[in-house]
C-alpha cells in the first residue's frame, strides 16, 4: 500500500518522491528484518515506480544511509529542544540531553541500533558522519558547560554520560532490564540512573 500516494503520482514533486522514498525505508527499517529493505520494497510502499528510487539513492547503502542521517538530525533536535527546555543549571541541560536520547533510542529502537553500527557509518556514507557529528557534538558542548570534578575533562565526561545512556538504552531493547511496573516505569528508571550521574558532572 502507498504511503503517500497523494505526493507519489505522474506530478509528483522530486522532493516529495524522495521523501515518501525516505519514509517507506524507515517503516521498513523498524518493522524489520533488516534484509527485507530493498529499493524495490520501497519503492513499492511507496508508491512509486520500481526505477524511481535509483533516480534519488544509486544504492540500497545510499537510501539506508540517508534514513539514518535522517535519525541523527532527529536526534540532535530532540536533543536541543530538550536542552533548552530544561533549567538553566548545566547538569539540568546534560541530564535532559540524556532523557531526549534515551527516548528517541526506545522510540526508533531498529533505526537507533543501525546508527551506531560503524559499517553503516563509513565509506561513502558521508552524510551519516556529518550528522553523527553534529548530533554528538550538542553532547560535547553540554558536557563542556558544566563543573565537574578535578581530573574528569570534557573526553572523559562525554565518555560517561554516553556510555550511561547507551548502555541503559542496550539494556532495555535487548529486553534484558526493565523497570517494574506500571506504563512510565521506563522513563522513571532513567531518570533515576541520570540523577546518579550528577557527582561526575558538579563540583562540591
Amino acid at each position: 500500500m502507498a504511503m503517500t500516494p497523494q505526493s507519489t503520482g505522474p506530478r509528483a514533486r522530486p522532493d516529495d518522491v524522495r521523501a515518501a522514498l525516505l519514509q517507506a525505508a524507515a517503516s521498513l527499517i523498524e518493522s524489520g528484518p533488516e534484509s527485507a529493505i530493498s529499493l524495490r520494497a520501497c519503492a513499492r510502499m511507496a508508491g512509486v515506480s520500481h526505477a524511481a528510487p535509483a533516480h534519488y539513492f544509486p544504492t540500497r547503502a545510499d537510501l539506508i544511509g540517508a534514513v539514518l542521517a535522517e535519525g541523527f538530525d532527529d536526534l540532535a533536535a530532540r536533543m536541543i529542544a530538550a536542552r533548552d527546555s530544561a533549567q538553566a543549571d548545566p547538569f539540568a541541560r546534560l541530564k535532559a540531553i540524556g532523557m531526549a536520547y534515551i527516548a528517541f533510542a526506545l522510540s526508533r529502537p531498529a533505526t537507533y541500533d543501525m546508527m551506531f553500527q560503524r559499517s553503516n557509518r563509513d565509506g561513502a556514507q558521508g552524510r551519516v558522519m556529518t550528522a553523527a557529528d553534529h548530533c554528538g557534538g550538542v553532547l560535547w558542548r553540554a558536557v563542556a558547560e558544566t563543573r565537574r570534578p578535578e581530573g574528569v575533562d570534557d573526553r572523559t565526561g562525554v565518555n560517561f554520560a554516553w556510555m550511561a545512556v547507551h548502555g541503559y538504552v542496550s539494556l532495555v531493547i535487548n529486553g534484558l532490564i526493565d523497570g517494574g511496573p506500571g506504563a512510565d516505569a521506563i522513563e522513571v528508571m532513567a531518570d533515576r540512573l541520570l540523577s546518579l550521574l550528577e557527582p561526575a558532572f558538579k563540583r562540591e
